[in-house]
């Protein structure tokens, strides 16, 4: 029975399975728990009742063999019970409730069989519409939802996970394992010894003693947890990851149909491909867990128990809305821990990250670049010792560095007409109430540049924290009074009039806006001024007030029902926008809000226990243009797609900035990218467009829509040959994944590929485009796509090679459109080089041409039929019979740095005899 293929087709991670085969014998995670529950009738059908409470179960291992992922082995305690699904959620049940779901359950799969090629998003939305089925509150909670062709969920904007709420969701991974460990025996499993390569009606292997089916094999399972590292010390209640990390990847268990019996393990939590929420295959589904998991504990990527969990709601698009750019930046304190977090929306994925360097640090601000925060050891109103300090902005807050003066607060970033940066602090952040000790204080300006302090210069006297206008009319500060220093007529602050406004009534958390206008933004107290401006009374901290360059208030913003305003700052980077938390009755900071001064709307950007002094940057849109919708200009990544289409970004930035001087292309699947170092090749200005799942359809497409329209100095094409590939349609491997997911193709396709020549700024808006590296599974870069060395490995075969046949509909539209690239390039009169990679040369003992077949004979007829074409052949895998040795690889069909080193040089020698 044939079943569509995993929709994520990328680059193989090979070491886990490998390593799973040769180690699992060794494996001590068969007995997990204190004590062996006896099971417990259920009072809810098709659910069995699990009293973990008191037990616990061990997660990961500690083989030296396990990707990373896996280790350290780490013991999870309960101090709950909970309910999990007797067996994976089934057709039937599945459509009883989300019919039109895009999943398949029609035809040969019966109402038994689970459901399948589900997102984890699907797989959230099912488990709320049983919540709501039984009148139960639902534990997943979501701003928005966008859905693919297919009706399949992928992505739920402003996903929250309810853990307090007892309603149905996905099991955690600790839950999972601990119900898994229970008789474990993937040989009664549902495998690939046993299936005929495909799942089973559930309940069809023999239960675990707690009355659970099917937990090793049938069909791998989305648990609930984020992917993070794991600890060596114990945790309580564990939930996974604190949010979506760098890699926004979910973790999955069970192994299915597919695997051997020894490599699937109770410590696996991936699959062959990295797993992201809008991740789905025909192997892939899920089983519902209920109850409420008290005081749960998460880890943050590294693998460290986060004291405080911050969420972020906002998505990535309206975060550019709002501020009119990809390239924003939003750090603030959290109170629990001492250290300040951030986030980087620029960077496509929503993480929190904490900087763990950063004990008691407040009001940081971010520099005018958005690469450094300079932030104080001394909080507003408050007196005593304080210093100042500068660091990346990054998770390790590198490059510290500290102003060497007796006392500095409160700091704040000024751009120098010269281009130089500065920052102005003050001597004291004690509060302004008292005339003489205020007058006793000072503010100065010292320059900052080359991550170096320089010498400070005293500005006037006055702690003047609030801001120095870049106008040079105006400073402020707050804490008790709402001082101001105006400057006199034709002068400038330096000689100014230190004056109090607001009537000399209580103001605190003042901001001077960095736009030109001179307003100031500020809370009070519920004074006199305050309500007669508002025209009703109001309590203290309930309005954001805006005063004008003269001290006359202008606007008053009120904060949402049951909340107060705290830490009032103008949004840095010119907009009309204020960043605050909310505090809640009792006091606690629980939002990061954004306040839009143009329509009053509040827009929450983070939630949290304590989240306090927040600064918000964000770049200057340098290249408005009408003729650009920077929605979609240039954006060839988001997160929601895989992380093939961020390698391709990267290309694409780079084919549009050399379009002009390339003289040679390379064009293929991740074997090609990691292959070829186009930065080592001498002969030509050769740019490798290669990206992982790099099928023919999307090769076709950038040969025809870009790299013929744009590159007028093209000489030479080098196509890669993979005939595997040649049985893998378009839809899994170009329009799925990257072609729908994101909008940079086709806002191109729309404006006709841009033959009359691009738009201006084109090219920078491509820049700026979320493009983060840390998305990224494996150990390379997006500077040089380069992989470590390691070996070979086993030759494992990951699809059956007798599926390729020559009548397959997909493998003629395959062949048909990589005859019609040959064609076209010739007739353009490029000379094209085909090229087939390296892969494990131990495949010439199989019958396989390789890790995704087809079979040898197969294979050799398309070589032969692409060989007759007006074509130079260039062969480096020959069957296995080749000479890059176990060290120039990096798993089963991908060269390692040293192994492109030798195909780099070679096919640069093939090159250097086609300059003409």
């Amino acid at each position: 029975m044939k079943r569509e293929a995993f929709a994520n087709i990328g680059f193989l991670a090979f070491f886990a399975l490998t390593l799973a085969l040769l180690n699992s014998c060794t494996d001590h995670n068969s007995s997990l728990s204190s004590g062996e529950p006896s099971p417990v009738d259920s009072d809810i059908e098709g659910f069995a009742f699990v009293k973990a409470s008191g037990r616990s179960a061990l997660l990961g291992t500690n083989l030296n063999s396990a990707r990373k992922s896996d280790t350290p082995q780490m013991e999870a305690y309960f101090t709950y019970d909970f309910y999990i699904g007797e067996h994976e959620v089934t057709c039937g049940e599945y459509h009883a409730l989300r019919k039109e779901a895009g999943a398949k359950c029609d035809g040969i799969y019966g109402n038994k069989s689970p459901i399948t090629n589900v997102t984890f998003y699907d797989a959230v939305l099912y488990a709320n519409a049983k919540s709501k089925s039984e009148n139960l509150d639902t534990v997943y909670t979501y701003t928005s939802a966008s859905f693919d062709a297919s009706g399949s969920c992928d992505n739920l904007t402003g996903l929250i996970f309810h853990e307090t709420v007892k309603g149905y969701r996905l099991p955690t991974e600790a839950e999972w394992v601990y119900v898994a460990s229970k008789g474990w025996d993937p040989e009664k499993g549902w495998n690939s010894v046993n299936s005929d390569y495909t799942f089973h009606d559930v309940a069809t292997s023999p239960a675990n003693p707690l009355g659970v089916y099917d937990m090793a094999g049938n069909v791998l399972e989305w648990v609930n947890d984020w992917m993070t590292y794991f600890q060596k010390e114990a945790v309580t209640n564990f939930v996974g990851g604190a949010d979506e990390g760098s890699l926004g990847e979910r973790v999955v268990k069970g192994g299915s149909y597919r695997n051997e019996p020894l490599a699937i393990t109770l410590y696996n939590r991936g699959d062959v491909y990295t797993v992201t929420g809008s991740s789905k295959g025909d192997y892939l589904g899920f089983r519902l867990a209920l109850g409420e998991i008290p005081n749960a504990s998460w880890l943050d990527e590294n693998g460290s128990v986060k004291e405080s969990v911050v969420k972020s709601q906002i998505a990535i698009f309206e975060m550019k809305h709002l501020t009119g750019t990809f390239e924003s930046k939003l750090v603030f304190r959290n109170d629990i821990s001492s250290n300040l977090s951030f986030i980087d929306f620029g960077s496509g994925v929503i993480s929190v990250v904490e900087i763990d360097n950063t004990e008691k640090a407040y009001h940081p601000d971010i520099s005018p670049d958005g690469k450094r925060v300079a932030y104080s050891t001394s909080i507003e109103g408050v007196g005593g010792v304080s210093s100042v300090y500068v660091c990346n902005l990054d998770a390790t807050g590198s490059d510290l560095v500290k102003l060497d003066v007796e006392n500095a607060a409160i700091p704040r970033w000024k751009l120098l007409e010269n281009g130089d940066t500065a920052i102005v602090y003050v001597t004291s952040s004690a509060n302004n109430k008292d005339d003489e000790a205020f007058a006793a204080t000072s503010t100065w300006q010292v320059p900052f540049n080359n991550g170096k302090f320089g010498k400070p210069k005293k500005l006037f006297d006055g702690a003047y924290h609030g801001g120095v206008s870049a106008t040079k009319q105006l400073a402020v500060s707050g804490a008790r009074l709402l001082r101001a220093r105006v400057a006199p007529s034709g002068k400038t602050v330096l000689n100014g009039i230190d004056t109090v406004w607001y009537g000399g009534e209580q103001a605190c958390n003042v901001s001077l806006a960095n736009d030109g206008s001179d307003r100031t933004a500020f809370l009070d107290f519920g004074g006199k001024t305050g309500a007669e401006f508002v025209g009703q009374s109001y309590r203290t901290h309930e309005r954001l007030l805006i005063a004008d360059a003269k001290g006359k208030l202008i606007q008053s913003v009120a904060a949402p029902k049951g909340y107060t305003f705290d830490h009032t700052e103008w949004v840095l980077g010119g907009s009309n926008y204020v960043v605050a938390t909310l505090a809640n009755a009792s006091g606690a900071h629980q939002k990061i809000v954004l306040i839009n001064l143009s329509d009053s709307t509040v827009t929450t950007l983070a939630e949290g226990d304590e989240l306090w002094h927040p600064c918000l940057w964000h770049s200057k849109n340098l290249y408005n243009s009408k003729e650009l919708d920077t929605d979609s200009a240039g954006v060839y990544y988001l997160s929601s797609a895989y992380y093939s289409a961020l390698e391709l970004r990267v290309k694409m930035q780079r084919f549009w900035e050399n379009r002009d001087e390339i003289t040679a292309v390379a064009l293929g699947s991740s074997r090609t990218m990691f292959a070829l170092h186009d930065k080592d090749v001498e002969s030509h200005h050769l740019l490798n467009m290669a990206y992982s799942a790099g099928q023919i359809t999307g090769m076709g497409y950038l040969f025809v829509n870009y790299v013929l329209n744009h590159l007028k100095n093209l000489k030479v094409l080098v196509l890669e040959l993979s005939p595997d590939f040649l049985w893998y349609d378009g839809f899994s491997t170009w329009i799925n994944i990257i072609y729908n997911k994101v909008p940079g193709f086709k806002y191109d396709e729309n404006h006709n590929f841009w033959v009359d020549g691009l738009p201006e700024y084109f090219v920078d808006a491509v820049k700026v485009t979320p493009r983060p590296e840390t998305a990224l599974q494996h150990p390379y870069t997006l500077e040089d796509f380069l992989l470590p060395d390691a070996t070979w490995g086993y030759p494992v075969l990951l699809r059956d090679s007798t599926e390729a046949e020559f009548d397959s509909p997909v493998y003629k539209e395959n062949f048909e459109c990589f005859k019609y690239v040959i064609k076209i390039a010739r007739q353009k009169g490029l000379k094209v080089v085909v090229t087939i990679l390296p892969q494990n040369p131990a495949y010439a003992e199989t019958g396989s041409f390789g890790v995704y077949g087809p079979r040898k004979s197969i294979a050799k007829d398309v070589i032969d039929s692409i060989k007759a074409m007006d074509v130079i052949f260039f062969d480096e895998y020959k069957f296995g019979a080749h000479d890059y040795t176990d060290e120039m690889a990096y798993n089963v069909d991908h060269l390692s740095t040293s192994g492109a080193k030798q195909y780099t040089h070679r096919l640069d020698s093939l090159l250097s005899t086609l300059k003409k």
